[in-house]
């Protein structure tokens, strides 16, 4: 298992997962809800409920490019009670940030992650400084996570800053 001391900013991963049939929870004009196939309900949870994710209808929108999920057939031609396929293409990621959370996050769902990564898809981090997903690192997600290498830089856009200069590509 991945832990978070194994990332750091500026990482370059390409992400990935194998496909898996789930069921469309519900939908309204921006969003479709399916239900997450991993994981299971927290008891004890302050969040509780369906257990699904949205996907954006829109392919244009920054929410469905920012995810490294897909739904086939895509969120548009979806309704509720549709079956479809959710899967994670191989999608090259940079890491802008990692959050610990002590105690683990509660999110609804068991296990409560300790640690999770934000990322921006890589062709689109400099030009869209709060855009971005997040995976959480102890889940049961069976996404593949690769290091593929460091950027030369890592500039805080916010600050204008060099964080860092290292090179590991």
């Amino acid at each position: 298992m991945v832990s978070a001391s194994d990332f750091r900013r500026g990482d370059r991963l390409l992400l990935s997962c194998e496909p898996c049939t789930v069921e469309v929870t519900g939908s309204d004009r921006f969003f479709v809800y399916v239900r997450w196939p991993w994981g299971e309900p927290d008891p004890g949870s302050e969040h509780p409920g369906e257990q699904s994710r949205a996907f954006a209808r829109d392919p244009a929108s920054e929410d469905f490019q920012d995810q490294v999920w897909r739904l086939d057939p895509p969120p548009a031609d979806l309704t509720t009670g549709d079956v479809c396929t959710l899967f994670a293409p191989p999608t090259k990621v940079i890491v802008r940030a990692i959050s610990r959370f002590d105690p683990p996050l509660d999110i609804g769902r068991l296990p409560r992650p300790s640690a999770a990564l934000h990322f921006r898809p890589a062709g689109r981090w400099r030009w869209y400084a709060d855009t971005g997903d997040t995976i959480y690192l102890d889940l049961v997600e069976p996404l593949v996570i690769e290091h593929v290498g460091r950027l030369r830089k890592w500039i805080d856009r916010v600050s204008g800053r060099r964080l860092s200069s290292r090179s590991h590509t």
